[in-house]
């Protein structure tokens, strides 16, 4: 079943960057680099862009490029790896004034929290982010891989103290990751919090040269690379994998794609509530396939049902939702 409105198509920025400083992760780091990828995803027609703090020169790169005058843009308080206390709200306000330098404007659409920080309370936190809401430095305020009942504390917390509230959560989210549909998406619909997936064709594990894929973005010595090898190493996700690339292959469509076309057209995501997806790109041919992906629309409604029975196979072993 499609959506009633089609979600919103967001450019995740994590691959531009300083490649002295990810190797292997990001791609896009010359001003020239940064502007074709700038240049190419606006002529398509799409006008948001999600970053953060944690991307190493993302920021700064995207705002010599003038990217705030063209585009919405979503960042991150920095998650603090390696900080003891990063949600601290002298942190989380150092953070944001130092994104929005970087970053060359006075205003962004969207602050997230990046992850939990769950050595601070989060009535400090939520202070803190109120503070920077009022002082008109994002117009809205997010979380990002959060656990249902940790929203559900900052809902409330905010309730009581007269906070602004979370209007958009960013959350990991395709065929293989869905164990967020049973009590986070309840909670965000009540509150009218809209959804954003990264991650919507599960990190290229579907492509048909997955294994060369892997090894290439999957590698333990980076926190990326351990993270997803963490959450699609397991033996039913593979399993599920191969049935969603045999039954794709079957309509002459990649399996990649049939991930994508998925996770955007027939998931619980819907654009009426805002929901949207995030993906990155490590060149501009792939850029190209993905939006032409999207743009190709619904699947076949074979392949639809069998990509939404994979999570069958996966449900209880497949990666978590929230870090």
């Amino acid at each position: 079943m499609s959506p009633s409105v089609p979600v919103k198509i967001i450019l995740g920025t994590h691959t531009v960057g300083s490649k002295s400083e990810h190797p292997g992760i990001v791609h896009f780091d010359t001003a020239e680099e940064v502007r074709a990828l700038l240049d190419a995803f606006y002529s398509r027609g799409h006008r948001e862009l999600d970053t953060a703090r944690n991307y190493p020169g993302s920021e700064e790169r995207l705002g010599l490029a003038g990217a705030p005058s063209r585009f919405l843009v979503h960042t991150k308080v920095r998650d603090g790896a390696g900080t003891t206390h990063p949600h601290e709200p002298a942190q989380i306000a150092q953070s944001i004034d130092k994104s929005l330098s970087d970053l060359g404007t006075a205003s962004v659409e969207t602050m997230y929290l990046h992850v939990p920080d769950r050595t601070t309370p989060f009535e400090d936190t939520a202070r803190a982010i109120d503070e920077g809401f009022r002082q008109g430095k994002y117009k809205r305020f997010g979380l990002s891989n959060y656990s249902e009942e940790e929203v559900q504390r900052f809902l409330d917390i905010c309730e009581e103290k007269g906070y602004v509230k979370p209007s958009l959560f960013q959350g990991h989210y395709n065929p293989l990751v869905r164990g967020n549909e049973k009590a986070l998406f309840p909670l965000l619909r009540k509150h009218d919090i809209a959804f954003y997936a990264y991650s919507p064709a599960a990190a290229g594990i579907f492509r048909s040269d997955a294994d060369k894929y892997k090894t290439a973005r999957w590698k333990d010595d980076n926190q990326i690379g351990a993270i997803y090898s963490a959450m699609y190493g397991k033996p039913a996700v593979a399993e599920a994998v191969d049935v969603v690339r045999d039954a794709a292959e079957k309509h002459g469509i990649s399996g990649h794609a049939a991930a994508l076309r998925w996770t955007a057209f027939h998931s619980i995501l819907d654009g009426k509530y805002g929901d949207g997806i995030i993906f990155g790109v490590s060149n501009l041919n792939q850029l190209k396939q993905t939006l032409d992906a999207i743009d190709a629309g619904p699947l076949p409604a074979e392949l639809a049902k069998a990509i939404d029975s994979v999570w069958t196979v996966v449900d209880g072993q497949g990666p978590p939702y929230y870090i």
